[in-house]
């Protein structure tokens, strides 16, 4: 790529990405936890592992033969649910929309529940009407190895691949987003300026807030064995409360 292209693609992208803000109002983005959330009901099955003022982020885990109370879940979430078996944590596993609310619970399983929920806390804000998206956009660009698993109006959910000594194509992320990685090979990052920022290979869950949009970069594989991320990018909203919450 030419210095002249590389800087053209760098100006589009800071241009295109001054996106509407994620704000908040006294009437919407008030939905509380109260007795029966899952963290105060069933706090042996359910840990937060992230958790700011735009989403929470829960693990939950229950064993072959295990019991889970009753409680609820007050936001809907993005709902990840390891399907592959507990000596291979991640390898499968099956994204959705959950709408919340009340959770029976069980006294007993014959199988092994392990899931990510990542939950959103201003389902009860109206959506913001959505600007055009950059060219530079992970999904504009059109390459197969990043693809839309989950899309609503208040979320897009990713699929990040990298197989083993390729690299990404230059992009952008143009909202917030929070990221999931179950393993990865090392890589490196690389910006249009020639500065590339290693990373070690990881070998277990990673959840991790990108609290703004991302620049131009892109993404190489160093390993032997498929870079897979998750983006689940939040939606901007307005300061307009829904008559309910949105499930």
């Amino acid at each position: 790529m030419t210095m002249a292209k590389t800087s053209l693609l760098v100006a589009a992208a800071v241009s295109a990405l001054v996106v509407p803000a994620r704000v908040r109002a006294s009437g919407c983005g008030q939905i509380k936890p109260d007795g029966t959330d899952a963290i105060a009901a069933a706090p042996n099955q359910h840990k937060v592992i992230l958790e700011n003022d735009a989403v929470r982020v829960l693990e939950a885990t229950i064993p072959i033969d295990g019991s889970e109370p009753a409680h609820s879940h007050p936001w809907p979430s993005v709902f990840f649910e390891q399907t592959s078996p507990a000596n291979e944590p991640w390898k499968v596993l099956n994204i959705r929309w959950s709408p919340g609310g009340p959770a029976k619970g069980f006294e007993s399983t014959d199988r092994q529940h392990h899931n990510l929920l990542i939950e959103l806390k201003d389902t009860d804000c109206q959506p913001a009407p959505l600007a055009d998206l950059p060219a530079t956009d992970a999904v504009k660009i059109h390459d197969p190895n990043m693809t839309v698993v989950l899309e609503n109006p208040y979320v897009r959910v990713l699929s990040v691949r990298i197989p083993p000594g390729e690299k990404e194509p230059w992009h952008t992320h143009t909202w917030p987003a929070v990221v999931v990685y179950f393993h990865l090979p090392p890589s490196r990052r690389l910006s249009p300026d020639g500065k590339t920022t290693p990373r070690a290979e990881l070998k277990e869950l990673q959840v991790s807030y990108d609290g703004s949009s991302q620049p131009l970069h892109s993404v190489e594989n160093l390993g032997k064995e498929v870079y897979q991320a998750y983006r689940i990018e939040l939606k901007p909203t307005t300061t307009v409360a829904l008559a309910k919450p949105f499930r």
